[in-house]
């Protein structure tokens, strides 16, 4: 228990430590780092090693994204989602509105290469390969997503692999016990699987548009 909440209050100074920070102070920290580097960070680059007790996605109204190439080493702070394991319908309701989601030209972080963790990240986009024992929750992953527990992407263009998956748009596979995407493209794999056409479970797929339904206009004599 000692442990728990020292880790806990680790993550939680690292965070806090930014907080202060406004946008004129982070745009003259624009730099480039080399060969290893401790995260978070308000590098603009990291090339090589990255690692620290969480990501550098803490770091908030960082006028720039800051990006990761190479191997990414952190503690996560994906913990903070195991509340919402058991919120299946939590795809359909996240907030798409604020410049750092899916389809923006702004992202605030930015990995790629392999990311590894042992709670997971909440992080923008992943070019590459994540791993953790726990849980993720991604804008955007192109390539391959392993985590113990819980995925959950808005996009995922690659594979997904955990107990639970859930995504708002698939193009590739899911694979785990649990499977859910709203737009499929690919191939599910699990005990049930759950896209726009059908539910089935062991295994289910879809390769094409859910066909629209015509309204019946009614004609006034």
């Amino acid at each position: 228990m000692r442990k728990l909440l020292l880790l806990i209050l680790l993550l939680s100074t690292s965070i806090g430590s930014f907080a202060h920070l406004g946008p004129a102070k982070l745009q003259k920290r624009k730099v480039d780092r080399y060969v290893i580097w401790v995260v978070p960070s308000l590098a603009t680059n990291i090339y090589g090693i990255a690692i620290g007790p969480v990501g550098s996605e803490v770091i908030c109204h960082s006028p720039y994204a800051k990006k990761s190439h190479g191997i990414n080493l952190q503690i996560g702070q994906g913990f903070l989602l195991s509340f919402m394991v058991g919120r299946h319908n939590l795809i359909e309701s996240r907030d798409t509105s604020t410049k750092s989601k899916t389809d923006s030209s702004y992202k605030r972080v930015i990995h790629n290469g392999i990311l590894v963790s042992i709670f997971g990240t909440i992080t923008n986009q992943i070019n590459g390969i994540s791993l953790s024992s726990w849980m993720s929750a991604n804008n955007k992953v192109n390539g391959l997503s392993i985590n113990l527990l819980w995925n959950m992407q808005d996009s995922l263009n690659g594979a997904s692999i955990g107990l639970v998956n859930m995504a708002k748009k698939t193009s590739g596979s899911q694979i785990g016990i649990y499977n859910k995407t709203l737009k499929l493209r690919g191939f599910q794999f699990g005990l049930w699987n759950v896209n726009e056409r059908r539910s089935l479970p062991i295994i289910n797929w879809n390769f094409r548009d859910k066909p629209k339904r015509i309204k019946k206009q009614q004609i006034i004599v």
